[in-house]
């Protein structure tokens, strides 16, 4: 492997490690509360319900970043990946509020894995868009190609990820910038770009012929 697919690499685990890190120290924190001698019964149910929860949004977000970051995987139905969309989505992001999904698939049966994976990946551009939360429309036509995703929302602006959709190369990119170029390399291969448009509180993101 050449220095930059090292970097990639290294970059884009980053990013997985990013999302993961607070749902699976949330469990860390639950565990350490139940092993207190002298816990209480109403702590000890607050303590089940964190780890519950916190289980259930770690489970959420490793489903939705194997099938967007990961390799393999076959045809998906569209109501599969919705599923995805909203789970991962629901879940807010530090200093942040969960973010709602608008959805209409115009894709009629299975999605190839290509295209559903860069639709995830055009989600995840989307919510890095909405530092204060909002909604994320999704819309798509019957051939599996034409997608808008849009970022609404307060304070909704493009970020470090959508700049990184058509960086040369990795070298002067992070881990939040990592994604956005990937996204764009996703869309390479499919023979197609994304395109970006903002406006006050929205970010617009569609698939074009490259």
């Amino acid at each position: 492997m050449d220095e930059e697919g090292l970097k990639f690499a290294e970059l884009l685990c980053a990013r997985v490690c990013h999302d993961l890190a607070g749902p699976v120290g949330a469990v860390g924190t639950g565990a350490e509360l139940l092993a207190e001698e002298d816990m209480g019964a109403g702590m000890a149910s607050d303590a089940l319900s964190l780890l519950a929860s916190s289980a259930a949004t770690a489970g959420s977000r490793l489903r939705f970043l194997r099938m967007a970051l990961g390799s393999g995987g076959g045809a998906v139905a569209g109501r599969q990946l919705h599923e995805l969309i909203v789970n991962f989505l629901a879940v807010p992001l530090s200093g942040s509020e969960g973010v709602r999904v608008d959805w209409q698939d115009g894709q009629a049966g299975l999605w190839n894995s290509g295209a559903a994976k860069l639709l995830l990946n055009m989600v995840l551009l989307a919510r890095d868009c909405l530092p204060r939360g909002g909604a994320v429309l999704v819309r798509t036509q019957a051939d599996g190609q034409g997608m808008v995703v849009t970022a609404e929302g307060v304070g909704a602006v493009p970020g470090a990820s959508v700049a990184a959709l058509t960086a040369a190369g990795v070298e002067v990119l992070d881990a939040r910038g990592i994604q956005g170029y990937y996204a764009g390399q996703l869309a390479k291969r499919l023979g197609l770009v994304v395109m970006v448009a903002a406006e006050a509180d929205k970010v617009r993101f569609s698939t074009a012929a490259g």
